[in-house]
């Protein structure tokens, strides 16, 4: 056992076991998702994994609200 929570950087985080194999573009979707305007942090979970774009199984913290599907804030 080891440390779950690992920042990668200021605003990147994952929790996962050390043991556990992430895919690296999985890891790099999230620093370009956290690089998006009004991006507090993003957290890859331990399901993560890449999506068309944006990563699947990560929470995302916004400075404001965001509504999905409308585009609007």
């Amino acid at each position: 056992m080891g440390k779950y929570i690992r920042p990668l950087s200021d605003a990147v985080l994952t929790i996962a076991s050390d043991d556990l194999w992430i895919e690296s573009s999985a890891i790099q979707q999230l620093h370009t998702t956290a690089n998006l305007p009004d991006m507090q942090r993003v957290v890859g979970m331990p399901d993560l994994h890449p999506g068309r774009g944006y990563p699947i199984g990560a929470a995302f913290l916004l400075r404001r609200p965001f509504l999905p599907g409308t585009g609007r804030q």
